[in-house]
């Protein structure tokens, strides 16, 4: 599992690149879910929105911005 950080380098969440599989532990609520290539996860937590896209079969990209 790789770490998944926002712009002002906060932990959002873990996910690993084999399997899709992107998991979030915030306040002992715990979520995860298995992205498929093209599909996109989204925290929003404190005013910051990060978007987690599976673009490739091995590969996350990652979004982060303040919330308008």
């Amino acid at each position: 599992m790789i770490p998944f950080y926002d712009y002002l380098d906060r932990l959002v969440c873990m996910g690993n690149p084999k399997t899709g599989l992107v998991e979030c532990l915030y306040k002992g609520h715990k979520t995860s879910t298995i992205l498929a290539v093209g599909e996109t996860f989204t925290v929003e937590r404190q005013d910051i929105v990060t978007t987690i896209t599976r673009d490739a079969l091995h590969n996350f990209k990652i979004e982060s911005r303040k919330k308008a």
